[in-house]
């Protein structure tokens, strides 16, 4: 532990970024838009979300809003004098302020883009090019996955693992195995909610595509 780092140190590193990790971006955006996020698509107040229900344009704000709360909440805990594996605190606060945002009755989103950018602010080099592969992969599979953010967090961790051990990598082991837990913390998260809301997640048909007959049937109007 460094030498200046004491409880109150942590504690308030904490704070902070459970604060900003509770900033909720996604029903801002929203709300701006006239939609409420959490009364719309899959309810999480998430960049995902906001992509699908509101537009590509404002869900590319939101991924990069949640991403710079990630990175101020590290950069805020470093200057405070935090290193290496005591950031894994600060890391953990403000994905907890992201899952239960109190200016959202506590409701947020899954917290991928965030967990990104504390990430990125922990092991910049490593984490950048991990976070790159992990946004291709949320963006082309938008359309397909109903958690495309989750699997490119997993896609992106599987490439922040194998770069991690390499044997030139600057991070240490303990850092690797925090992040991943964290990571891993997401997806359960993550898969809870899935589970306990199945029906936000069913694969309606459009009324666009339906046909108007076989609706007018349906509805005994013929």
């Amino acid at each position: 532990m460094s030498i200046d780092v004491t409880f109150i140190t942590f504690l308030v590193s904490a704070a902070t970024a459970f604060a900003l990790g509770a900033v909720p971006a996604a029903y801002i955006i929203g709300k701006l838009n006239g939609v409420n996020i959490f009364e719309v698509g899959s309810r999480q107040a998430g960049a995902t979300n906001v992509w699908r229900e509101v537009s590509r344009k404002h869900g590319a704000i939101v991924t990069a809003i949640d991403v710079v709360k990630g990175v101020a909440a590290i950069l805020i805990a470093k200057y405070m004098g935090l290193v290496d594996l005591e950031l894994l605190v600060p890391a953990a606060a403000v994905i907890a302020g992201h899952w239960n945002s109190p200016f959202t009755k506590f409701k947020g989103g899954d917290g991928v883009a965030t967990m990104m950018g504390a990430a990125v602010g922990i092991a910049p080099p490593t984490v950048f090019i991990s976070f790159a592969v992990g946004l291709v992969i949320a963006v082309t599979m938008n359309r397909k996955l109903n958690h495309p953010s989750l699997f490119g967090g997993i896609a992106g961790y599987a490439v922040f693992i194998a770069l991690s051990f390499r044997p030139n990598s600057n991070i240490e082991p303990g850092v690797a195995y925090g992040l991943t837990g964290i990571g891993i913390a997401i997806m359960l998260h993550s898969m809870y909610f899935h589970k306990r809301h199945k029906e936000y997640f069913r694969s309606d048909v459009s009324i666009e595509d339906e046909d108007p007959e076989q609706t007018l049937r349906q509805d005994g109007l013929s």
